[in-house]
């Protein structure tokens, strides 16, 4: 049990993985906020359908099971199949680059509802805090959580040392964070659209370089 413990340990904490997940934490910080103030004119996007999805405020700890779900899948990837982990953060670091370039060039703004007070106090206070966090609520798309869902799901499952049980988990779990997305009212649909046609582009750039760099 110690021993598996302290290789658990030196794994998470091996020095590579750590860099290369702050390298992509750090991007991300860095745009996010380096792009405020030059940002104007907002946009809103919405389709028929947003107006026909209904709040659901439970879904926010789906929705707040994003952070902790990436890391976890980047670092099981890392475990067992380095290749494709490097090939995962590197289709996410490319993703974040044309999300912020989108944003830049045409930001957009999430119009939210007001929250229920017949909520149970912990559902309420957890969605406030959720809202507050990310106030006001600009950059919607496309979706960050959406797109880097399914950059974690795509790399998992272009895995071939991960089994298929945890795959399908993976996938599943990446879906729900996604609809969570629009059924807590942090997105609208065109902004789940717009993370997928995003994470299409950054791996299909990343999958060109590779060959490239095999040719050369």
């Amino acid at each position: 049990m110690k021993t598996k413990l302290k290789n658990y340990f030196n794994k998470i904490t091996n020095k590579d993985f750590l860099i290369s997940i702050s390298c992509l934490m750090l991007i991300q910080t860095i745009l996010f906020f380096g792009l405020k103030p030059f940002q104007h004119n907002y946009h809103i996007i919405v389709a028929s359908i947003d107006n026909k999805i209904p709040l659901l405020p439970h879904f926010v700890y789906i929705y707040n099971l994003f952070y902790p779900f990436i890391f976890l899948v980047f670092y099981h990837v890392y475990c067992r199949d380095n290749k494709n982990y490097y090939k995962g953060i590197a289709g996410g670091i490319v993703g974040y680059v044309i999300a912020h370039s989108i944003f830049f060039t045409y930001p957009t703004l999430m119009l939210r509802p007001e929250i229920p007070i017949n909520l149970d106090w912990l559902t309420y206070n957890f969605l406030k805090l959720t809202y507050t966090m990310d106030t006001p609520a600009l950059d919607s798309l496309p979706s960050i959580h959406c797109l880097f869902c399914f950059q974690a799901a795509y790399t998992a499952i272009t895995s071939k040392n991960i089994i298929i049980q945890k795959k399908f988990i993976i996938l599943m779990i990446s879906l729900l964070i996604s609809i969570s997305t629009v059924l807590v009212k942090q997105h609208y649909f065109y902004d789940i659209i717009g993370a997928l046609i995003v994470f299409i582009i950054a791996n299909t750039i990343v999958e060109l370089f590779n060959k490239k760099h095999k040719k050369g």
